[in-house]
């Protein structure tokens, strides 16, 4: 007689494989989940670090700039879209020993040597003196008695006159009309507007000429940050001027609102003038 023994196959049965799928499935959400939370947090985080930075480029490259613009330089304007911040640069900051003003007609002014030890300076056609400016009217306009063209010479008049105590002579276009208590000349050869554009949300930077005595709006430039959310109509421009007065010197506040993807950060900056008369 044959005995016949049933070997029985180990294995799932459908409810146990059932199971683990569901288990499986219920686990690989809450992984997802996790996951997608991380990775929507770094997101977030990355934009915000991306504009923070965009905005406070722009914001540093007008404080720095504005710092060494002439005194009673700085002019805003604005057409209800677009708003403008114009500076003049100071290309070179001296002292003058002699300067002429009305009624010498020598048209010489003698300044400390626009020439370092580390740092040289050249004149450009078209660039200007400017001795004692009190208003805008003294910076811009071509018929300001306190801006002066500086005009091309010959060595012997414009040469270094005194190599020992490092002097130049410059020839300007006419005399001027009063001088400066600190005896301080600036040299200037453009000025510059840093425009808001709130139609297209960005900042632009232009570089303008100073033949133009009335201040111009910029709807394009270099462009220097965007996503910009101010609204001129909600008066929320984005700069505003404070003129120099016998107690402070000139300042200029800058409130910049960035808006991406609604994150919103602001900058509020206060930069005071420190060039004077």
């Amino acid at each position: 007689m044959t005995l016949q023994t049933k070997t029985r196959t180990k294995g799932f049965t459908l409810v146990e494989l059932v199971t683990v799928i569901i288990v499986l499935g219920v686990v690989s959400v809450g992984i997802a989940g996790f996951i997608r939370t991380g990775v929507e947090v770094y997101a977030d985080v990355l934009e915000r670090d991306q504009i923070i930075g965009d905005s406070r480029f722009v914001v540093e490259r007008i404080n720095r700039e504005l710092r060494s613009s002439i005194p009673n330089s700085i002019r805003v304007t604005d057409d209800g879209n677009i708003q403008c911040l114009e500076f003049v640069p100071a290309e070179w900051i001296t002292f003058y020993t002699s300067l002429s003003v009305t009624p010498d007609t020598s048209l010489v002014a003698t300044v400390f040597t626009l020439a370092g030890n580390k740092i040289e300076y050249s004149l450009e056609p078209g660039d200007f003196a400017v001795v004692y400016p009190t208003t805008n009217f003294d910076v811009y306009h071509e018929d300001s008695d306190k801006r002066r063209e500086i005009v091309p010479c010959t060595l012997s008049l414009c040469g270094t006159s005194n190599t020992t105590i490092g002097v130049d002579r410059l020839s300007i276009s006419e005399a001027f009309i009063d001088h400066s208590p600190a005896s301080r000349l600036y040299i200037a050869r453009k000025a510059v507007s840093y425009c808001a554009n709130t139609g297209e949300n960005r900042i632009y930077r232009s570089e303008n000429s100073l033949l133009n005595s009335d201040q111009d709006l910029y709807s394009t430039g270099v462009l220097m940050a965007e996503n910009l959310a101010n609204v001129l109509a909600n008066d929320e421009a984005p700069f505003s001027v404070s003129e120099a007065t016998l107690t402070r010197n000139g300042l200029v506040q800058i409130f910049l609102t960035f808006n991406r993807n609604e994150e919103m950060i602001n900058f509020n900056s206060e930069v005071h003038i420190p060039n004077v008369p």
